[in-house]
């Protein structure tokens, strides 16, 4: 196995070129300058040496010199591989002192390893491309070597000071990172300070639209004014794409510096005078904002401090990125809460449903930015819907929006219970003086969300758009949480006005009732205020995730809220004691659960509900109580609500304990599995809460 020498001061740049090395079947020895080297070379020989220029001690012009002096040491072959000494002329300067290639980093690995091994071949062969010096005048390699060297301080002086001016223009950009709240101004004064003052000569940030998956031209500093737009059009890139490098960046999520563009296969090129080219991915905690690229016309123009700064700046930037985001989250946030606030205090003020519906629907298109919006109600027995509140449509044709017909929008909601959208209706059949009435509004966009009271679909929220809606997640639930605002208005509005069947009321009584021993229950216990909701809506959701549906989602819901009506029963000094139960306390708290079958039985509509308050106590190994039930003995409802019921317990204060951590909450359920928990329950508990 032949051996190759490697000489350079930089750690980093010896380990990477060793593991090269190596991993291409050859062994290898180190060293950090020339001196060193020699030492090395001469106690134990080498097929090649790889050095680098410029080192401590003895650099690598002196090496090459002393090596060629040796008469052992001149017969192996010289590479120099270099990032600082570039200019033709210390190529020739190397040349002449005997080495056999000149290499400037940085140079692809495949590139290299097939450099290295042409010269081992060449070698074998007895050929050679330096030339070995037989006999060289000092006076000649010192003018020379004085030379090179006077170009390198020139060329370290400038660089030193470029280095500074950038680095003051990069820190003033960093500070004023902190105060610019917009992101388009955050984006600007970048470019501005990338160009303008750290001397380089354009710019582009891409941002990355992860919905998409595009990366799209954002803003650009050092072209001509009328630039931009083509710009956009032409550099588009998906994540990822094998078209251009700003996708491959993207994708990879790590910084490429590219010492000459041309040379890259992804290159789009639109300006002939740019060699070489920058491109730092924006990355906050894993998650891609955008791209940060910069260019040059020269070639190898960014070196490795030029990475550091701008990975510097970057970082910024993403962070700079992410509080305005977070900031114009939390003021949505907050603007969302203050008109369901103005929305219920609407609806618990006024008796009169179009009022309500006026109010609420002035709200609905301020916060989610639409530009008109109607509720409309299910007629009935009869077919067909009408229309009872309109927002933002024009005037003479605010009550001629036609929903009354079978062909509507509206319907599609009605039967499938859920949000539609709809980007336009040229595909769809729709009632043609609906679809002029759209024609005429010049709407683009369409959603819709059904109005839910008590199980009964009692009409739709329908919201309209005159350019092109691309709702996030939180716009959904948002929308969907107006709907049901407005289910509660309509709701409260019939029932005052006497529009609601005797059936609806009966359920309404029903639940009326189970709601108020739930709300008994809280209001006896404050330490475990709210918990029923929250349980109660939590078991129906991994209930329905489980398959169950129709009135089996209603007997659980009833039999979540009534889970501890039991413990009406337990005496005060038991139910709020501030330490732990003593033995003959313990049997009286699980008594609660056969108390809450003794009084739920004789009723007979709760009889399907009764599962939940009688058995979420019972354990999957049967050590539970009050029965002792095992596996599957247990109801599924009693099942899926235990493990809700512990979820939320142990997230919340006792008078005995304090609250545990989410994670280690999750961590006792994963541990109960098979134990206290159903398996399969589990599995999809943690579905619910991924």
């Amino acid at each position: 196995m032949k051996k190759i020498l490697v000489v350079d001061d930089n750690e980093q740049n010896r380990y990477m070129i060793e593991i090269l090395l190596k991993t291409n079947g050859y062994q290898v020895d180190l060293a950090a300058n020339g001196i060193e080297a020699l030492e090395k070379a001469r106690t134990s020989t080498p097929a090649l040496i790889v050095s680098d220029i410029l080192m401590p001690g003895m650099d690598g012009f002196s090496l090459c010199r002393a090596w060629m002096a040796d008469e052992t040491l001149r017969q192996i072959p010289f590479i120099f591989y270099t990032a600082t000494y570039t200019d033709p002329r210390d190529e020739k300067l190397a040349l002449e002192l005997g080495a056999d290639r000149f290499i400037v980093k940085p140079m692809d690995p495949d590139e290299l390893m097939v450099v290295i091994r042409e010269v081992l071949q060449q070698h074998h062969e007895g050929k050679t491309v330096g030339q070995k010096p037989t006999k060289e005048k000092d006076e000649v390699f010192l003018k020379e070597y004085n030379s090179a060297l006077v170009r390198k301080l020139e060329d370290k002086m400038a660089q030193l000071q470029r280095s500074n001016r950038r680095l003051a223009s990069l820190y003033k950009a960093s500070l004023d990172l902190l105060t610019i709240k917009s992101v388009d101004e955050l984006v600007a004064l970048i470019l501005k300070v990338i160009v303008e003052s750290a001397g380089y000569q354009q710019a582009n940030y891409f941002t990355y639209d992860k919905e998409n998956n595009l990366l799209t031209l954002a803003g650009i500093e050092g072209y001509s004014d009328n630039s931009f737009d083509s710009l956009k059009e032409k550099l588009q890139f998906k994540f990822g794409s094998g078209r251009g490098v700003v996708g491959k960046v993207a994708s990879k999520g790590q910084l490429l510096n590219l010492g000459n563009v041309k040379a890259d296969p992804d290159w789009i090129e639109y300006d002939p005078a740019i060699h070489s080219a920058l491109f730092v991915p924006i990355i906050y905690q894993q998650e891609l904002l955008g791209v940060l690229a910069l260019f040059a016309r020269e070639e190898n123009a960014f070196g490795e401090e030029d990475c550091k700064d701008i990975t510097v700046l970057a970082n910024s930037l993403a962070v700079a990125i992410i509080n305005d985001r977070n900031e114009r989250s939390v003021q949505r946030q907050l603007s969302r809460i203050s008109a369901l606030h103005f929305i219920d205090t609407a609806i618990n003020s006024s008796l009169d449903m179009h009022n309500m519906l006026d109010i609420f629907l002035n709200q609905v298109i301020l916060q989610m930015k639409v530009d008109a919006a109607d509720v409309l109600l299910i007629n009935k027995g009869q077919s067909g819907c009408r229309l009872v509140a309109t927002r933002g449509f024009s005037d003479h044709e605010r009550w001629n929006f036609p929903h009354q017909t079978e062909y509507n929008l509206a319907k599609q909601v009605l039967l499938e219970k859920q949000i539609v959208q709809e980007n336009g209706i040229q595909d769809l059949r729709v009632d043609a003086e609906f679809a002029r009435t759209w024609s005429r509004e010049g709407f683009v966009t369409y959603f819709g969300a059904p109005l839910i009271a008590s199980g009964e679909v009692l009409g739709a929220l329908e919201v309209f758009s005159r350019k092109p809606l691309k709702p996030d997640a939180e716009w959904l639930d948002f929308f969907s949480t107006l709907a049901g605002q407005a289910a509660i208005a309509v709701d409260k509005g019939q029932i005052f006005e006497g529009l609601q069947r005797t059936n609806l009321e009966l359920n309404m009584a029903y639940d009326a009732t189970i709601s108020g021993w739930s709300r008994a229950m809280d209001m006896r216990d404050q330490e475990t205020e709210g918990h029923t909701q929250r349980v109660t809506e939590m078991s129906v959701r991994l209930a329905e995730l489980m398959g169950l549906n129709g009135d089996a989602i209603v007997q659980i819901r009833r039999g979540a809220l009534l889970h501890d009506i039991g413990k009406l029963c337990v005496p005060d000094s038991i139910l709020f004691k501030q330490s732990e139960l003593n033995p003959v306390e313990t049997a009286v708290m699980r008594q609660h659960s056969q108390t809450a079958y003794d009084l739920l039985k004789p009723i007979t509509y709760l009889g399907p509900a009764i599962d939940i308050p009688y058995c979420h106590h019972e354990r999957w190994d049967g050590t539970g109580y009050p029965r002792g039930l095992k596996g599957e003995e247990i109801p599924l409802s009693a099942r899926i609500f235990s493990v809700i019921d512990v979820y939320d317990a142990l997230r919340s204060d006792r008078p005995y304990r304090k609250a545990m951590s989410e994670s280690s909450v999750k961590d006792y359920i994963r541990e109960q599995s098979g134990a206290q928990f159903d398996p399969r329950v589990v599995e999809k508990f943690f579905e619910l809460i991924a």
